[in-house]
């Protein structure tokens, strides 16, 4: 019951809220108002937009755009003075808007006649899209006009449903509450082309929902599944336990209230979204009660309230994978036993990988242990297991043959390493069961795990046993080795091939030599509903595949034409000079295709010059990359805010685009009122992106008024730090601020206002925490653990011993308390190096390295690093996997084994494939020791590592030379098997190396070669082929790889000005040194002319041939163009060319590039320069006492103001434009 004063605050809330709104949706939420009758709501040019991308995206997916009469009304009216009754009279005139590409084939009649003999026209096709369409004109409610097209074909469908989907979401989030499931259901059905299509940021979600309508909502979402954001999943996954809650137990829980529906989250949505998907008017919270339950005067749920059950269960389908595994823990037993033996249980958990490791393990242990009478009846159940086979930890020897087949096919899309351990046994079991013939009925038992099997394997199966199965080969991931024998059996024809041959291949594509993919025509890859075949082969192509394949399609397609159809993959390796011959003349067209950052700064330029307007951020979409801070400076006095919100929104801004619209937001916001921040409320703060505001300067920060205490922490609790370098004064001023806003001493901090902190949180010194009570300093390490993905240098030592203070030390930690720590114990090399071997360790290490991506650390520098090294983690695993008993080497120990160590086993088949990159751990005479049979077939995954020392590349060699013989010698077969392997041979030897084919050339050059081998290689290939270098082609050159560093000087200046134009950035990717950067300088300089006339484009093309320019050369470049050299570059760069740069310039770099600059630069840059250096990274820097001006750092100017350090931007900059936020106006949907 409400008490007194509850019921007055809802009686006052319901009688405001009646009054404020309209009639229309007044009448709809009358009981017993006819919901069949349900109104269009209006179409704001938000809407608009959205319905143009989805319709888009209906093309791009190969569906054609239905054929319509013109509308029985005239249309010709002013959108913007319309209110329709029947949206469907916008239908028209938005396909006409599209920018759609011309249909394949010859020019037709209709676009429903493509693919029809003689150009002639499908009529009956035709006539259907008119009856349909003009069945959705005299239409005049919205569940009528879902029904019609529900019932509609394939190609219209696409067309439409995407067109009405945001008006079906916004309808959902306006009425879903007071709609009958099946109305809601028909709405939902209509809205999932947006929901497959979200940005992955969260979505607004109603607030109050009952379990009839929670069930319609949660299957659509399930459906959608695949298409959600991580974020998105575990948003859902916490609203739909408030609404059970709510419903079911008559409670609320603590610290998960509902997210507002409120402008608040805009920031994170693209410009067509936020009037769609946030602005929308608050749903009553307490309309009716037969719809809502009580959301006012819930008491507090208990801490320990249990809420799955069965029916919940099934509620909650594929969002069941992503349950924290503590409440998977207390699923009653009988309800988790129920659940697994329905019908239900399979499809929740169908394509939910990946899922975390703890949880796996927690449900299927419980479902083995609990539900199941035996282990024979859990392992009929296997079939169903779903992406929790993934955890699977039973022994496959204990399997037959039926059961070993039904657990196989369920490890498709496991990307664990006990899954690719279990996968390999099983995929051995029964090739060893097929005796010595394997047959087609193998090769279906096997599925896609028939790329577990070595090349040689692969050999024993004939031609058409391989055709007979190839859909499910087509799917399958591939070595180079393994997919060009599978492609040399498949394909016995020759040089021509026809495009449907090519694209039946799927991920065996990567194996088709280029001679024979130049060869295929594009208008057989371009025809209707084959893009996403084409684009699923050229996704696993090499670069030169993917160039010999766009070279063939453009023998019979023109250029733009093609720069518009070809996917994602093939559009990212055609050159500029290519997209030059495109006339790409409008922003339109760059929108929804995925340009590369150097394509993306040629084409914005060359659309729209210099000069940006905020029309065209909103369309440029990935394009956004080429915009340079000159464009953004651009910006009017009125666009300002406007703009730089849409540059936030993009998703694809660099760190220096980033840092230059912050300055551009800033320095317009202090022009518009003096000491801007010091008085900024609320509602200002909340308007300025996220990534923005981390970007202000210190002084800035510190001066935020209590008031705003509120929005900036809420922002902070989804700040994207790794913009910023760690040893950034921001960072600490960003945390300190936080901390201020909490308003107590940290002894009084709860867990939740701690953690609170976000990401912030992961940034505190840890002396810091030592004061908070233990109960809640042992939650927030815990919640550390898991969120934390990276702890910054100086901290780290620290970090560690507060722990090993809180929680003993890490070798007497119990398996819960590792599964709960684990990623502190990459904060000391010594204790994970010394953790005394249990059975459960090495499971709970491997989920360790499942759960990070090993970034390597030679390309991403320690100031911008988001994960630890994993070495010290991979090594650990090693000696785990190879029972090596050896566990406390240091490094340098560890490196003197690699080198003398004699071994304690020597490595095996299976323990080769399940190591993968680690078996660079293996010791030269553990190497020595393989069996031949071992190597023969373990060859392509030991070919596959680069980073061998020399001892064991010498080992390996002599390995190779006793199992196949003397290097000349050896087949071009088996040179692609060795892969990397061959970094052993002499130079002699590589001359010799019979390598004749440039597919072998560039897989080769993915390996780590000295210059003197790269000439070797260069000469050998020359020598069998015949080719000179002035006959090399675009085609040769890319093919080549970095073995184009072994030509000498004379044949660089030999090279054709046309070939090398078209593969100059092949060119500029290859790790020459720089005396051959320097003749390729000197090749680029004679075909694109003069330095300092170089584009951003250009210069990003070039790659490394950068760093061949001279001092003068480098003192020419405009400084817009430093931010677009690539990373790569900068260090090969010799300091005293670096050190003529001025200081401008060396501002201009932006962090990425200043962040890699060597020290051996930095000695010779001098004092100015470095402290240009140091603000360009964004980080103090502090002179020395010789310089003028004595010892200080360089956090102030001579006026006194901020420089832009820490990615603060500083105020006195170039940008003094003011501009406003001009608030978007949002309509409001009612309901007749």
């Amino acid at each position: 019951m409400y008490s007194w004063g509850q019921t007055a605050l809802l009686s006052l809330f319901l009688a405001g809220w009646m009054t404020v709104m309209p009639q229309e949706m007044m009448i709809s939420v009358m009981p017993d108002n006819n919901q069949s009758a349900m109104a269009f709501p209006p179409m704001t040019p938000e809407f608009k937009e959205m319905a143009k991308k989805l319709m888009l995206k209906c093309s791009k997916m190969g569906y054609q755009p239905p054929s319509l009469r013109e509308p029985p009304f005239n249309s010709s009216m002013d959108e913007k003075e319309m209110t329709p009754r029947n949206p469907f009279s916008l239908f028209s005139s938005l396909l006409s808007s599209l920018p759609l590409p011309p249909p394949p084939g010859p020019d037709l009649s209709s676009s429903r006649s493509a693919g029809l003999p003689n150009g002639s026209v499908d009529i009956p096709a035709i006539e259907a899209d008119w009856n349909v369409t003009e069945e959705l004109w005299n239409v005049t409610t919205l569940p009528d006009m879902i029904d019609i097209m529900k019932n509609s074909t394939d190609h219209p469908r696409c067309f439409m449903q995407a067109f009405i989907s945001p008006v079906a979401w916004s309808a959902v989030m306006h009425g879903g509450l007071l709609l009958r499931p099946e109305v809601l259901a028909k709405l939902l059905w209509a809205a999932k082309p947006l929901m497959e299509n979200m940005p992955p940021y969260n979505i607004t979600l109603p607030p109050h929902l009952d379990q009839d309508r929670l069930t319609e909502m949660m299957r659509m979402f399930s459906e959608v599944f695949g298409s959600l954001s991580e974020d998105q999943r575990e948003q859902i996954r916490d609203w739909v336990k408030v609404r059970v809650l709510e419903n079911v137990f008559n409670c609320t829980p603590n610290g998960m209230q509902p997210k507002p529906m409120q402008p608040a989250g805009m920031e994170k949505f693209k410009p067509s979204l936020p009037s769609l998907l946030v602005a929308l008017r608050p749903i009553p919270s307490n309309t009716s009660s037969t719809v809502v339950p009580g959301a006012f005067g819930l008491a507090r749920c208990p801490p320990s309230q249990r809420w799955l059950n069965r029916s919940v269960l099934r509620i909650m389908g594929r969002f069941l994978s992503r349950l924290p595994p503590e409440e998977v823990q207390v699923i009653p037993k009988e309800e988790l036993c129920e659940f697994f033996r329905s019908p239900h249980f399979p499809a929740a958990f169908q394509k939910v990988w990946p899922i975390q490791d703890s949880l796996g393990r927690t449900l299927l242990g419980r479902i083995k242990k609990e539900c199941s009478v035996s282990k024979q009846d859990f392992l009929e159940h296997t079939a169903s297991l779903g992406s929790l086979a993934c955890f699977y930890d039973g022994e496959a020897s204990s399997l037959n043959n039926t059961l070993s087949q039904r657990l196989l096919a369920q490890l498709d899309e496991c990307q664990n390493s006990a899954s690719t351990k279990l996968k390999q046994q099983l995929v051995r079991k029964l090739f060893s069961s097929a005796g010595a013939s394997p047959g087609p009925g193998l090769l279906k038992s096997l599925g896609s795990g028939v790329s577990m099997l070595s090349p040689s394997k692969l050999t024993r199966f004939s031609a058409e046993d391989l055709a007979s199965t190839l859909p499910d080969l087509r799917n399958a991931r591939w070595s180079p080795a393994q997919a060009s024998t599978l492609a040399k059996a498949l394909l016995k024809k020759g040089q021509n091939i026809s495009g449907d041959d090519l694209l039946s291949l799927g991920t065996v594509a990567q194996g088709v030599a280029s001679s024979v993919l130049r060869n295929i025509k594009g208008r057989e890859l371009l025809r209707e509903g084959e893009k996403e075949r084409l684009e699923a082969v050229s996704l696993k192509m090499s670069a030169l595949q993917r160039r010999a394949l766009i070279q063939g399609m453009r023998g019979d397609v023109n250029v733009s034409e093609l720069v518009l159809s070809v996917p994602a993959a093939l559009l990212s390796s055609m050159s500029l000079s290519t997209l030059k011959q495109a006339q790409l003349t409008s922003v339109e067209q760059l929108e929804g295709r995925s340009w590369t950052r150097a394509q993306s700064a040629f084409l914005v330029k060359k659309i729209l010059g210099q000069k940006l307007k905020v029309e065209h951020l909103r369309k440029l979409d990935r394009a956004v990359q080429g915009v340079t801070c000159e464009m953004i400076d651009s910006l009017g006095q009125n666009e300002t805010m406007e703009g730089v919100a849409a540059l936030s929104q993009s998703g694809w801004l660099a760190k220096a685009q980033t840092i230059c619209a912050a300055r551009k937001l800033f320095d317009s916001l202090e022009q518009k009122r003096r000491d801007y921040f010091r008085n900024v409320s609320s509602a200002e703060l909340q308007r300025i992106p996220t990534m923005m505001i981390i970007h202000l300067p210190v002084d800035k920060i510190r001066a935020l008024p209590a008031s705003v205490c509120g929005v900036f922490l809420d922002k902070m609790k989804t700040a994207n730090l790794f913009c910023l370098p760690h040893s950034s004064p921001s960072r600490t001023a960003l945390t300190q601020k936080a901390l201020d806003c909490l308003g107590k001493n940290m002894s009084e901090l709860s867990t939740e206002e701690v953690m609170s902190l976000g990401p912030l949180l992961c940034d505190l010194r840890p002396s810091k925490l030592r004061p908070l009570a233990p109960e809640v300093l042992n939650n927030t390490l815990l919640g550390m653990a898991s969120t934390c993905t990276y702890i910054r240098g100086g901290h780290r030592e620290e970090l560690f011993a507060l722990v090993k203070d809180t929680f003993g030390e890490p070798s007497n930690w119990s398996e819960v308390t590792v599964q709960s720590l684990r990623p502190f114990l990459l904060l000391d090399d010594y204790a994970l190096r010394t953790l005394p071997d249990k059975p459960w360790l090495r499971s709970a290490l491997s989920d360790l390295m499942d759960s990070l991506s090993d970034q390597p650390s030679a390309l991403v520098p320690e100031e911008f690093r988001s994960v630890p090294d994993l070495s010290t983690l991979r090594w650990k695993l090693f000696v785990l996997a190879s029972q090596n008993q050896n566990q406390t080497s240091t490094p340098a120990q560890l490196r003197r084994r690699r080198r003398e160590a004699v071994p304690v086993g020597e490595p095996t088949a299976d323990l080769i494939e399940q190591l993968g990159q680690d078996n660079v751990f293996w010791s030269p005479a553990q190497l020595a020791s393989m069996s031949c049979d071992t190597f023969n077939e373990s060859a392509s995954r030991l070919g596959a590592i680069s980073q061998y020392t020399a001892e064991q590349l010498a080992s390996l060699r002599q390995k190779t030379i006793q199992c196949w013989g003397a290097v000349t010698l050896l087949t071009e077969s088996q040179a692609v098997e060795l892969g990397c392997v061959s970094q052993g041979f002499s130079a002699e030897e590589l001359r010799q190396l019979n390598v004749s084919s440039l597919d072998t050339l560039q897989l080769l050059s993915a390996c780590m070669w000295t210059q003197t081998q790269r000439a070797a290689m260069w000469q050998g290939f020359a020598q069998r082929t015949g080719v000179a270098a002035a006959q090399l082609s675009e085609l040769d050159i890319v093919g080549l790889g970095q073995f184009i560093c072994g030509l000498q000087k004379a044949e660089v200046e030999q090279l054709s000005s046309d070939s090398f134009r078209e593969a100059a950035g092949a060119v500029g990717g290859a790790p020459c040194e720089v005396a051959q950067m320097e003749c390729f300088k000197n090749k680029a300089v004679a075909t694109f002319g003069r330095p300092q006339d170089w584009s951003e484009g250009q210069v990003m093309a070039l790659g490394n041939i950068m760093a061949g320019l001279d001092a003068a050369e480098l003192q020419s470049l405009n400084p817009s163009v430093f931010s677009f050299i690539v990373s790569s570059a900068i260090p090969l760069i010799p300091p005293q060319r670096l050190a003529a740069l001025s200081v401008s310039q060396v501002q201009a770099l932006g962090p990425d590039n200043a962040a890699v600059v060597t020290d051996a630069q930095k000695a010779g840059l001098g004092e100015e320069l470095n402290a240009a250096l140091a603000e360009a990274v964004g980080v103090a820097y502090a002179r020395s006492e010789s310089s003028p001006g004595g010892s200080q750092s360089s956090t102030g100017g001579q006026d006194g103001s901020a420089l832009p350090q820490g990615g603060g931007a500083g105020r006195n900059t170039m940008m003094s434009l003011v501009v406003i936020l001009q608030p978007l106006l949002f309509l409001l949907l009612g309901f007749m």
